[in-house]
């Protein structure tokens, strides 16, 4: 009898294990979502390399949105001015984001993510920022494109 204690609560405690390692809820996303994720994607890739003008491709002329160090919301021209800045001033080493609803409406988008950004300065200095990150997209000549955003960077 001890010998079935001993093995039955090694399996409950592998059981126990492999659903604590297990997510409870893996995402299939749509083929909607997939078309947002494909172009957000693709404006992630921009930042890395460093491509300003694909990287405001993806800005609608009337943008405006929060970002975590700004006091006021942003129009599309600002966020120019600070990408050219970024991009002229650092270099991005990691943007990352992890997708955790993506809701589609006709040509309207609404994402909610985890970013996670790296940058390296001109001293060679590595600046890290992360945090939640809410964006709402249109779909625009089979393109998704910011019209506005809301960055909370974690402390």
């Amino acid at each position: 009898m001890k010998n079935f204690t001993n093995k039955f609560g090694y399996l409950v405690i592998m059981c126990i294990v492999l659903f604590a390692a297990t997510p409870l809820f893996v995402k299939e996303w749509s083929a909607e979502q997939k078309d947002v994720l494909n172009s957000f994607e693709k404006y992630i890739a921009a930042n890395l390399q460093g491509n300003v003008e694909e990287v405001m491709s993806y800005f609608h002329p009337k943008f405006s949105g929060w970002d975590y160090a700004q006091t006021h919301p942003l129009n599309k021209d600002a966020v120019h001015e600070i990408i050219e800045d970024i991009f002229k001033n650092n270099k991005m080493l990691k943007f990352a984001c992890d997708p955790l609803e993506i809701q589609v409406e006709g040509n309207i988008a609404i994402l909610h993510l985890n970013y996670e950004e790296i940058l390296r300065d001109s001293t060679g200095k590595e600046i890290s920022h992360s945090g939640l990150w809410s964006a709402t997209m249109l779909k625009q000549d089979d393109k998704w494109i910011f019209i506005s955003w809301s960055w909370i960077e974690k402390q």
